[in-house]
């Protein structure tokens, strides 16, 4: 069986793994995405060549396992057992909620170690060739509801365009924005002058900034080479949308340094990225797990934007969902 995934983020990695499992090698697997690596908004972004070691999570910044959830536990004991995640330590941390009811957990190297941790044994093909979508027997659609609406073509928008139920439920779908700052600092830094290792703003605060992290000491490394990620609140970026991540990117760069005065500035890079849909502010109504539009061929709109929550546990239930469903529709 030949499956075709649209979008290359946390919920097409964990229905790829998911799918392997199910049907064995003899299912292929290829992933269509217009960036050139895996990971979505599961991302980390590094320095350069001369500093290899520094880097940042862009998007997600840790994940969160709900205890009495037993679906999730045991897809967070395997990333724990293969050493990719581990306990956030929360001392020296400001405004993260307490619930005795949760547990979480950062990725050492890095969140998208996540993502190459449930694809790695999936052998997935990354194409952007539209043409090979004709050779496949399934397609998956995982993207963001409003890129599909704005995106895709042929077959899949003629298919919603004919369920006027369905188009007007995806319509009702929406995403926060966020831009991320990423500063990088040498190793001759050997200190941020920061008390705390993730700091949530209170919007009362600042206007600007949301949420900001030591990214190496997040990860339980409190050493060189440094490294800062900074995101706006949800209400700034609900201002600057459209606007080019670049200009933003500066602005924000010295509202950090307005903030936090005593940060250095002696940093060796920054980089900037523009989450346009960060993460579900309203979910498809009802929350299904996954759309099926059509049977022959098979094709599924699925991902957070189905979820019953825009975190690793929503995906990880809405992947099962999805990938019940078709093997339902197979046997």
């Amino acid at each position: 069986m030949r499956i075709a995934l649209i979008g290359a983020g946390i919920s097409s990695a964990l229905i790829s793994l998911l799918l392997r499992r199910q049907f064995g090698p003899g299912i292929k697997l290829v992933v269509f995405d217009k960036a050139r690596n895996i990971g979505g908004r599961m991302t980390t972004t590094y320095d350069n060549e001369d500093n290899p070691h520094c880097s940042v999570d862009t998007g997600a910044q840790y994940l969160t396992l709900t205890k009495s959830n037993g679906i999730t536990t045991k897809y967070f004991q395997q990333l724990i057992d293969d050493h990719i995640i581990e306990p956030l330590d929360k001392t020296n941390t400001i405004g993260i909620r307490e619930n005795a009811d949760k547990i979480d957990y950062v990725a050492s190297r890095g969140i998208s170690s996540v993502i190459d941790f449930n694809a790695k044994n999936d052998r997935l093909i990354i194409s952007t060739n539209e043409e090979q979508l004709d050779e496949v027997e399934a397609v998956i659609v995982t993207i963001p509801v409003p890129q599909i609406l704005s995106h895709l073509k042929g077959s899949i928008t003629q298919l919603i365009d004919q369920n006027q139920e369905v188009k007007n439920k995806l319509s009702q779908v929406k995403y926060s924005t966020r831009f991320a700052v990423g500063l990088f600092y040498p190793k001759s830094i050997i200190n941020l002058n920061m008390p705390w290792r993730i700091y949530y703003v209170d919007k009362n605060d600042n206007e600007y900034l949301r949420f900001l992290a030591i990214d190496n000491a997040k990860r339980n490394k409190n050493e060189p080479p440094f490294s800062l990620i900074a995101h706006t609140s949800v209400e700034y970026g609900a201002k600057h949308t459209d606007d080019d991540k670049m200009i933003v990117g500066e602005e924000i760069k010295e509202k950090i340094f307005q903030f936090l005065p005593e940060l250095p500035r002696e940093t060796c890079n920054t980089k900037y990225h523009k989450w346009k849909y960060s993460q579900i502010i309203q979910s498809y109504p009802d929350k299904p797990g996954y759309i099926l539009l059509n049977k022959e061929p098979l094709l599924l709109l699925a991902g957070d934007s189905f979820a019953k929550e825009s975190n690793f546990e929503g995906c990880i239930e809405a992947a099962i969902e999805t990938v019940k469903s078709i093997h339902a529709l197979n046997s």
